[in-house]
């Protein structure tokens, strides 16, 4: 196995410097924090004028896809997704982001941050965090997402925005334990990353879809552009399928482990499926999903039944 350790304290400078920037001016914080998720969030608003030239310059360097971009096979995987998309987002729930959570200190950030625990029953923080995730899949997968101009561009650079500013917050609240590593750091970001690629189509094998070597490599290319957006270093971004599925095996036994965060955050997820679902007749399907998609050991790690 792949030891992970030196990349569990990188993060992108690149970002950091950005978002740190942003918090040392006169301000207060708590304001500007709320200023800065309002518009990370809205994914597909312009950067207002008033905020700091290096904002826009951010924008405009990490607008400019690398030179190894291959718009013939993003072309594949656009098809794919535009073929199976309703398959992709499913299994998005039901394998990619539950697998995440059975990394323990992965999971750790996202009890931190709030944004994917339910309040007094309340699902609404659930709803919205889950909507920006798929928005997100949908905006980079469709059609010319990762064109000149495309919204699955724009997307990509406000996350990576987004990344930055939660580490910055998690770290200046004093209750991170250095023994977690950097709050998403380079192995839990490459270990996202292939939940949102190899995972994926992991789980289309499972649904029975046969996808050739050509398109499964050419769906890992696009999510490898992506993670270039997103700021993944290049050595925890495999080229093609087999690499990718195996990095990704790699990270996900590598960090597996039960904890208190990732149950909270199953147990999240499985009620929102639940809630989505018209009536009570139908509860027990999200589950029976989850338990086919992710197998025993991973529902056990994740406290479901």
């Amino acid at each position: 196995m792949q030891n992970f350790i030196k990349y569990r304290s990188v993060t992108d400078v690149y970002a950091d410097q950005v978002v740190q920037d942003y918090f040392q001016s006169d301000e207060k914080e708590k304001l500007k924090s709320l200023v800065l998720f309002n518009i990370l969030t809205q994914n597909f608003g312009p950067i207002p004028t008033s905020f700091p030239s290096y904002f826009k310059e951010y924008f405009e360097k990490t607008n400019v896809l690398p030179e190894w971009a291959d718009f013939k096979k993003i072309r594949i995987a656009e098809r794919i997704f535009a073929t199976y998309g309703p398959q992709i987002l499913m299994i998005l729930c039901c394998k990619s982001l539950p697998m995440a959570y059975t990394c323990g200190n992965g999971a750790e950030v996202l009890v931190h941050t709030g944004r994917l625990v339910e309040e007094n029953g309340s699902t609404q923080k659930v709803f919205r965090r889950l909507m920006e995730t798929t928005q997100f899949v949908v905006s980079v997968l469709q059609e010319g997402g990762l064109s000149q101009g495309g919204e699955g561009i724009r997307v990509a650079q406000k996350v990576r925005l987004m990344h930055a500013s939660i580490r910055h917050f998690i770290i200046e609240s004093g209750r991170w334990k250095e023994e977690w590593g950097k709050p998403i750091n380079q192995q839990d970001m490459a270990g996202t990353l292939q939940s949102f690629s190899s995972l994926i189509l992991e789980g289309l094998m499972l649904s029975g879809i046969t996808l050739s070597e050509e398109e499964k490599n050419a769906y890992i290319h696009l999510w490898k552009v992506v993670g270039h957006i997103l700021g993944v270093i290049p050595e925890l971004s495999p080229d093609n399928y087999e690499d990718s599925y195996t990095l990704g095996l790699s990270i996900f036994q590598d960090q597996r482990k039960e904890s208190e965060a990732g149950k909270i955050l199953a147990k999240s997820l499985l009620d929102f499926m639940e809630y989505m679902l018209p009536g009570n007749l139908l509860d027990g399907i999200p589950l029976y999903f989850l338990q086919t998609y992710l197998g025993k050991e991973n529902c056990e790690i994740l406290g479901l039944p």
